[in-house]
């Protein structure tokens, strides 16, 4: 089959050279070698000026030698064959047993010697001829001609052996253009006529040779031979002077001898069928040397694939020609304008303005090779030429007129006139049966002439006109191989002008010819072979393409009924070709990219055959390799099958959280900016470390209505060494519950430091190894997702061991934890231990403990006081870090802890930011513990204790650094959950016998003759368990709590004096809210440590054998409780007539009776207080009406304002005499006045219990 249109266009300027095996020996893929050797020498350059190229096709057979006078280029001008000797070739069968057969065995050189002349024997008429020897020696072979002879040590020693193809091809040449400029025909009165191999059998009688008739038609058929030969030596301008002239002789011998021949030559196929066929012959040559003037100068014809070394040589000698044209003038043919360029150098010109392109329509090197090639040789078709001058041939690539390219001529050929030549020779060449070939390849060249002038309608209209008959049943002189060659040809011509569904149709058509049987025959896997090539290429006509990625959403796929049925043919060709692994490629292709249109019975129907397959098959099939069927012809790119199973949406997971690293960046170069934006940050998004794995989440789907199985599933990664770890699944057919796929882990395990690029999956599926890439979507397009992991270093690993037991944790925490389960007020002592259980060390570990935060007493877990940090972290930031200590590889480090079991019904996490502890306000007399529930709780689990969890936390850093200088940090951490049972606990607090700072019990003592405060705090326990409990608080008091019950324990409490009243009223004044916090803390805390050695209440349950302290940290934490144990700025002491005033019970005067009281004032202050003092009265109505302000019901004698002045070492007193004028209840309270120049106290900072009158008539 022709490659390309323009082959039958360019054979008719190209020589033919046969080239064969021969002798005993045989080696067809040595063969092939020198076969694809010789073809690249194919064109040579014999003139510069004009410049002229020369064209040879090598080829293993030739047709239609009968027809070599009527057309040269169909004559075979010399032959060449290829002999190996014995150790380069293996020995023929046949002759082998031919040998055995005969008594006297032929010497090796005898046979390839007389296998090599009867190869010249078969074509007489060959200029010359060459015989390669491949192993032989020269002198072996004397009965080959010394010029003949090509002897080579080996294959590869061959290195003489384009040059000598060459000189082949220059010596055919140098004959050639001999017979070109010998035109002494013109000037010969008797010439002999050309004629066909058995032309006289169709004339009817005695054709008398000197009448002028005679003499023109021999000279019109010399003048086509001639013709010819320009043709073949690269000059098409001559040739078509040639053509003309004789189709004027031949036209003008037919008109002249119209009256005497008529009936003769057209009833009795005489002398008239013999002139039709030069003239016809004629007409194609001149239409043909149209069209390839017309085609060079357009550019449509590929002129440039021949080799830098592929020069004209001047090696022979000739003696210069002096001919007359047919003008008359002399021209003169020397041997230096024919065997070299006019400056006589040796070499062709550089070629770096030569383009080298295979085929006219663009530039493919892959040709079809045509049906029933029993070599097996991919044919090189047509002798391609040289372009010249690429820039102009670029310019002149529009549809440029004919008559352009012929401007010079007076008689410009015209469109019309070249379709009507073509036509007129189609015609001619019809009336002859044996010419039917001759008529077909006359029609491809008209073909050609349209494709060139872009007459596509017109083009396909002469196709359809012209070709028809030839595929009819009733032709019966073209067998079904000749008919589907015509097939391929047709294909060839509608893909060079872009209709590819109808190249697809007639490729297709081919096959059906040529799958044709006979009677006697059946079909073999060589024919399959010989149609699979065909079938395959029809799939871009289609719209199939191989090798795009397949979006199976948004892809529009085209005929897709049409597109099955095409894929379907070619798996079926595949497999009855023997072809496995292009078998299952086509239907694994069908089923990834056409699944959803396939209807059940025939989805069964391809998974059947693709089991088949791949139990034949004998090792696992690659879909992601590259297939090459019938040497390299056929490319099958690698394929993805995604569909089944079918994985989306892949998400890279940060490793367990005892093992995701940080990034601390290196902080000892300090830079001289505070902040800079430019600065480099570290990504610490997603990291992974050496040799520990690291999973991708991905949604699994089975598209199939049955069971699939997937077998191993793993990761596909460039960059680093990775171990991908590979699964099974199972995956059940999908249905209206289960259509949204199942969620997986794929893990795999980085073995060194580096950028890890995810790109996809590999898994082994129906059998066979599949490799798939992730995509992302944006839009219609689709791009390849690769998912960029920074792998760091290997790290060190560090777990923590604790002394507490292991609670049961879920499958996919990774982390030990421990649990706990204390009564509330219990303290138990453990340890836990930090191991370093790799062989990095560890230059930095910081432990620290999140917990529930109590605002008040112990913590819930607390480390040893003895656990401090090390000298050597100054330079770390261990703030935050309770412990810290070196850890050296496989090292490890003990810690011990306390644990106390706080009050488990309130921390501070249970409160909102406003409130800081819960203050019962329950009255004191309904404090006990309530076990009545509803009857809709019945069924319920009573409430016995409450789960409070906390963490140690481990951060460590490696003894790695990266070239950065930045250093890697994990943590570690072992969560303990501490289960709290509600023992003795502490329900309310009050503080006797009120909260106002003027109402409040004293209770003093001399000691050293300083006066200490004291304050009663009586609070509210409550006994939780079934058990009696037994309480020690002050020291040696003891009491006893019932279960269930709640008892009142008093408490003596000192003041604090490292507190002054007005602190709190001062840290509400500091700038910020944030600033008030923290100093309304610090504040608490001093008290928090003075007032918690002196609530110290111990309790203990004999039954249970447990024993511990009551957790006090509600109290504690409540500011308001711990304002009134503050040591007050003034205090101040009443006596009523002398005696001191020391309770809160009425003093009975009557109305008009006066009473000393006299007013002690005792300062707590640093620096000196002046004031004013004086006494203020109330009148006591109701309970539910409160008090009225009634200074007027008492009188006061002498100074009702006494200035004082005191300071911390020394008090005063200042004495009133006071009566009262109404009757009533009344209460007496100290104002103080500052002096200029003091701030005026608050109610906080002074301490003073009011006295409280009783006022009647009687006394």
């Amino acid at each position: 089959m022709k490659s390309s249109t323009s082959d039958f266009l360019t054979d008719v300027q190209t020589v033919n050279i046969v080239i064969k095996q021969i002798g005993p020996n045989k080696s067809l893929p040595a063969f092939k070698r020198i076969v694809e050797r010789c073809s690249r020498q194919r064109v040579i350059q014999v003139s510069d000026n004009p410049r002229r190229l020369f064209h040879c096709s090598f080829t293993q057979t030739s047709s239609y030698t009968e027809f070599s006078e009527l057309q040269q280029h169909r004559r075979v001008f010399a032959v060449i064959g290829v002999a190996f000797t014995n150790g380069h070739g293996e020995p023929d069968k046949s002759i082998r047993a031919s040998r055995e057969s005969t008594d006297s065995e032929a010497s090796e050189s005898e046979q390839i010697s007389s296998a090599y002349n009867k190869l010249k024997a078969d074509y007489p008429n060959i200029i010359c001829g060459r015989c390669i020897l491949i192993g032989g020696k020269d002198e072996d072979f004397n009965q080959v001609e010394r010029h003949e002879r090509l002897c080579f040590p080996s294959l590869e020693e061959a290195g003489q052996l384009e040059s000598a193809v060459r000189e082949l091809m220059r010596a055919i040449y140098i004959v050639i253009e001999m017979k070109r400029v010998d035109v002494s025909f013109e000037k010969k009165q008797e010439i002999p006529c050309p004629t066909l191999p058995d032309e006289s059998r169709w004339q009817v009688g005695v054709e008398t040779k000197s009448t002028k008739s005679y003499k023109k038609k021999c000279l019109g058929r010399y003048r086509k031979q001639h013709a010819d030969y320009c043709l073949l030596t690269g000059l098409p301008q001559l040739a078509l002077e040639a053509y003309e002239g004789a189709i004027e002789s031949l036209k003008s011998v037919c008109f002249s001898s119209f009256f005497q021949i008529f009936v003769i030559s057209y009833m009795y196929l005489g002398c008239g069928r013999t002139f039709s066929f030069f003239s016809s012959a004629a007409y194609d040559g001149w239409a043909s040397t149209v069209c390839i003037l017309h085609a060079e100068q357009m550019g449509e014809i590929n002129c440039g694939a021949f080799h830098r070394v592929a020069s004209m040589h001047a090696m022979l000698t000739i003696p210069s020609i002096e001919i007359k044209t047919q003008n008359g003038e002399s021209l003169s043919v020397s041997n230096d304008s024919v065997l070299s360029s006019p400056q006589g150098h040796k070499r062709h010109h550089s070629d770096e303005h030569i383009r080298v392109n295979s085929s006219m329509s663009g530039g493919s090197m892959e040709r079809n090779e045509s049906f029933g090639n029993e070599s097996g040789i991919v044919s090189n078709g047509s002798s391609p030429s040289i372009r010249e001058e690429p820039t102009k041939i670029k310019a002149s690539k529009g549809l440029n007129p004919l008559t352009n390219f012929l401007s010079d001529r007076r008689e410009k050929p015209t469109k019309e006139r070249v379709m009507e030549n073509f036509k007129n020779a189609i015609d001619e060449f019809s009336k002859f049966t044996m010419a039917g070939w001759l008529e077909y390849e006359t029609v491809m060249r008209a073909i050609m002439y349209l494709i060139l002038e872009r007459e596509y309608i017109k083009l396909e209209q002469f196709h359809r006109d012209y070709t028809g008959k030839y595929l009819d049943d009733a032709n019966t002189f073209m067998d079904h191989r000749m008919k589907a060659q015509i097939c391929l040809n047709s294909a060839a011509m509608y893909k060079e002008i872009g209709f590819l569904r109808k190249q697809a149709f007639y490729a297709r058509l081919s096959v059906l010819f040529e799958l044709h049987v006979t009677e006697g025959r059946v079909r073999h896997a060589s024919d399959y072979k010989t149609v699979y090539p065909v079938l395959f290429k029809t799939l871009e006509g289609y719209g199939v393409d191989l090798n795009e990625p397949h979006d199976m959403k948004n892809k529009k796929l085209g005929p897709v009924k049409l597109q099955i049925k095409s894929l379907h043919e070619i798996f079926t060709a595949a497999n009855r070709a023997g072809h496995r692994d292009a078998a299952i490629r086509h239907l694994c292709f069908l089923l990834q990219v056409y699944y959803p249109h396939l209807d059940s019975s025939m989805t069964t129907r391809l998974f059947d055959d693709l089991d088949n397959l791949v139990k034949a098959t004998p090792t696992v099939h690659q879909l992601s390799q590259t297939i090459v069927v019938d040497d390299g012809k056929i490319i099958i790119p690698g394929l993805q099958l995604t569909r089944f199973p079918l994985i989306q949406t892949p998400t890279v997971l940060a490793l367990q959280p005892n093992l995701v690293p940080t990034i601390v960046p290196d902080k000892s170069q300090a830079s001289i900016f505070i902040y800079t934006p430019f600065g480099k940050k570290v990504d610490n998004s997603l990291l992974w470390v050496t040799d520990c794995p690291g999973e991708v989440e991905v949604t699994v789907r089975n598209c199939r209505e049955t069971e699939l199985i997937v077998r191993d599933l793993c990761l596909i990664v460039e960059g680093v060494n990775f171990d991908p770890v590979q699964a099974r699944l199972i995956l059940p057919p999908e249905d209206e519950e289960n259509n949204s796929g199942s969620t997986i882990r794929l893990l795999g395990v980085p073995k060194e430091p580096g950028d890890l690029f995810i790109t996809g999956y590999s898994c082994n599926i129906f059998g066979l190894h599949n490799e798939c890439r992730f995509v992302t979507s944006n839009g219609n397009s689709h791009k390849p997702n690769k998912i960029r992991v920074k792998v760091l270093p290997k790290l060190a690993r560090v777990y923590l061991e604790c002394s507490l037991p292991r609670a049961p944790i879920d499958e996919d925490n990774e982390e030990p934890s421990a649990e706990a389960v204390v009564y509330s007020g219990q303290k138990f002592d453990h340890t836990i231990t930090v191991v370093n259980s790799s062989d990095i060390p560890v230059r930095y570990c910081g432990v620290k403990i999140w917990q529930p935060i109590v605002q008040g007493g112990p913590p819930l877990i607390r480390l040893d006081d003895s656990e401090t940090h090390a000298p050597e972290f100054d330079g770390f930031e261990i703030s935050d870090d309770l412990s810290s200590f070196v850890l050296e590889p496989n090292g490890s480090r003990e810690l011990k802890f306390h644990i106390f079991g706080i009050d488990p019904t309130s921390t501070a996490d249970d409160l909102s930011d406003e409130e800081k502890v819960l203050e019962s306000v329950i009255p004191l007399a309904n404090t006990s513990a309530n076990s009545e529930t509803e009857s809709s709780d019945m069924d319920l689990i009573p409430f016995t204790g409450r789960l409070l969890t906390a963490e140690f936390i481990v951060r460590y850093h490696s003894d790695i650094t990266s070239d950065e200088g930045h250093s890697f940090e994990r943590k570690c951490k072992l969560p303990i959950a501490v289960s709290i049972i509600p023992a003795v606990t502490v329900s309310a607090w009050h503080v006797l016998p009120g909260d106002s700072p003027f109402s409040r019990l004293v209770t003093f003592l001399q000691t050293s003759g300083k006066k200490l405060f004291f304050r009663y705090i009586v609070v509210d326990v409550t006994n939780s368990t079934e058990h009696d409990a037994e309480l020690v608080y002050s020291n040696a008091r003891r009491m006893y709590v019932l279960p269930k019950e709640t008892c009142r324990v008093p408490i003596l409490s000192p003041c604090c004096s490292d507190v002054t009243g007005g602190a709190f009223h001062q840290a509400k004044q500091r700038g910020s809210h944030m600033m008030q916090k923290m100093e309304t803390e610090r504040l608490r805390l001093i008290l928090e440590n003075h007032v918690s050695k002196h609530l110290d209440i111990r309790w203990a349950i004999p039954a249970l054998n447990i024993e511990g302290q009551v957790p006090v940290g509600s109290l504690l934490s409540s500011v308001s409780l711990l304002k009134q144990l503050v040591l007050p700025a003034i205090s101040l002491d009443f006596y009523v007539n002398g005696k001191q005033y020391v309770s809160e019970d009425d003093v009975a005067v009557g109305i008009g009776q006066f009473v000393t009281v006299e007013v002690s004032i005792i300062s707590s202050l640093a620096a000196e207080y002046n004031g004013l003092l004086s006494l203020e009265c109330e009148q006591e109505i109701s309970h539910s009406l409160g008090s009225n302000d009634t200074g007027n019901f008492m009188l006061v004698t002498g100074a009702k304002k006494i200035p004082f002045a005191v300071d911390k070492e020394n008090k005063q007193s200042a004495s009133f005499s006071v009566t009262f004028i109404v009757e009533g209840s009344f209460r007496v309270r100290p104002l103080i006045t500052p002096m200029p120049g003091q701030h005026a106290l608050l109610p906080e900072d002074m301490f003073a219990t009011p006295v409280a009158f009783s006022v009647t008539t009687k006394f």
